[in-house]
């Protein structure tokens, strides 16, 4: 996460916190580990607030990856923009919200909809540029969304439904054409620069009106693969260049509660490691595995590097990258027959379920810095 961005969740936290306003979670005490390079960074301890960029990137960041895993499978998906007519006001601001909400909550089962064989699977409310006005902050609440269709539609046929489509959100409504990007689907609902220049108080005003709105709403056939995922256990990572699902190993039935108890009565404070996540290159060029620990409080960071479970897992890493090492040499040097380099490969590239682990597991925090 870049410095520009988590230095703008500050300063718009701190302008939240000057008018009484608790933008801050004081209970959180997690950090992260670099397993290599033994150095550490604390991970910010802002609130759940969508207004606040590093909050609002870590959103987005789940989203965008449930909607390309998505378009992975539906390439032929289109994107649209809608808007509430002109700008408004921040008193008008809500009902414009839950007006366009209401609208894509109907949609899919409008009559047209059924006959044309098109589903809405995705939709994000963004507010638009602020510009300061002499009513006061100013608006231009719009959504973009995204379309499948069931079938090939003749010209006829298309132009009759972008029609009734238009006809049916009552205010601009466009057909954006197949999709090119998902990050300009899944943006901030506010620019991280427009905020940077309002006063602590309609920062707070603007976040009453975010409170229990679902600005990115997955619809439809979208709706079921995060459920499913959810219920499954699954995590989408990157590999090569293209997303697929793997087991998220540090949650399951008995998740990780949120905060742990960080005193023991006979030694004091005590760090804890709460997850493994993937190898990431947050200290150095180079990817390492890293890990989360909470409750560290004033203790030394060497002493979880000491730690039983963080040197098991620098050993078992140790050891499979000098089996790997071994097999690959004995394999250049041709020091073995035919059908020995053929079980040497499969030894080689099969993946060890103790290196899947380093690799799958995950923390409800990875989209921090991801």
């Amino acid at each position: 996460m870049s410095e520009r961005l988590i230095q703008q969740s500050h300063d718009i936290a701190k302008k939240m916190e000057s008018v009484g306003f608790s933008a801050y979670d004081h209970k959180q005490d997690l950090k992260i580990f670099g397993l290599h390079s033994k150095q550490v960074i604390d991970i910010p301890n802002f609130r759940n607030i969508c207004i606040i960029p590093s909050v609002a990137r870590k959103k987005r960041n789940r989203a965008s990856k449930e909607l390309e895993y998505f378009l992975q499978r539906n390439p032929n998906a289109r994107t649209w923009v809608h808007t509430t007519g002109n700008r408004c006001t921040l008193k008008e601001l809500p009902q414009r919200i839950e007006w366009l909400h209401a609208k894509f909550g109907r949609v899919n089962s409008q009559s047209f909809m059924k006959t044309y064989g098109a589903k809405f699977v995705f939709r994000s409310t963004e507010f638009g540029e602020i510009a300061q006005t002499e009513d006061g902050l100013s608006f231009h609440p719009h959504a973009h969304s995204v379309l499948v269709l069931e079938r090939k539609l003749t010209r006829m046929e298309w132009d009759t439904f972008l029609k009734k489509v238009k006809t049916y959100f009552v205010y601009h409504s466009k057909d954006c054409g197949k999709i090119k990007s998902v990050k300009e689907l899944v943006k901030y609902c506010v620019k991280p620069s427009d905020l940077e220049h309002l006063s602590g108080s309609e920062l707070v005003s603007i976040h009453e009106v975010c409170t229990n709105k679902r600005l990115v709403e997955f619809l439809g056939q979208l709706r079921n693969q995060r459920k499913f995922h959810n219920q499954e256990n699954f995590r989408l990572i990157r590999r090569k260049g293209i997303l697929t699902k793997t087991r998220n190993w540090n949650t399951g039935k008995e998740k990780t509660p949120r905060y742990l108890d960080p005193v023991d009565h006979e030694s004091g404070c005590r760090p804890i490691v709460v997850a493994w996540i993937p190898p990431t290159s947050i200290f150095t060029p180079i990817t390492e595995p890293c890990f989360v620990v909470h409750a560290l409080g004033s203790n030394d960071p060497s002493n979880v590097f000491n730690s039983f479970e963080v040197r098991s897992m620098e050993q078992q890493i140790k050891c499979l990258s000098i089996k790997v090492h071994t097999k690959t040499l004995t394999h250049q040097q041709g020091s073995i027959k035919n059908n020995e380099n053929d079980e040497s490969k499969t030894k080689i590239y099969k993946k060890d379920p103790r290196l899947e682990r380093v690799q799958g597991t995950i923390t409800q925090l990875n989209e921090v810095f991801s």
